[in-house]
């Protein structure tokens, strides 16, 4: 572990920081340097018993390297397993997937960028 990392916050700090941002962090699936987020945005079955809808969303994968964060996004179905999954999504989908991405990219960038002072880049 570089000096640098070792100042950084800690990994129970980024969490409780990550879990502040709103229900996006996944605690389960992020260990000390990969962390998990997605956003179920549009269900497409909204006339199903809620435990039987489906969504189309995003996930997000953060790598804390070193003094960076690196970020890769993915865009798919959350199926009834609670996996996701990629699949074929409209333009029209897609507009929408991205802005709520948009959003909640700002809100984590400015997050790591205040209490680490690293930038948060697409990788």
């Amino acid at each position: 572990m570089s000096q640098t990392l070792a100042k950084g916050p800690s990994r129970g700090r980024l969490f409780k920081l990550f879990n502040e941002i709103g229900p996006y962090f996944r605690q389960l699936q992020s260990d000390e340097s990969t962390f998990f987020f997605d956003c179920l945005e549009i269900c497409i079955d909204i006339k199903k018993e809620p435990e039987e809808r489906t969504f189309l969303g995003w996930w997000l994968v953060v790598n804390r390297e070193d003094t960076e964060f690196t970020y890769q996004r993915f865009n798919g179905l959350y199926n009834l397993k609670g996996e996701w999954e990629e699949t074929k999504i409209t333009k029209k989908q897609m507009q929408q997937l991205d802005q709520a991405f948009q959003l909640f990219i700002d809100k984590l960038s400015e997050l790591i960028d205040v209490e680490t002072g690293y930038q948060l880049t697409p990788r």
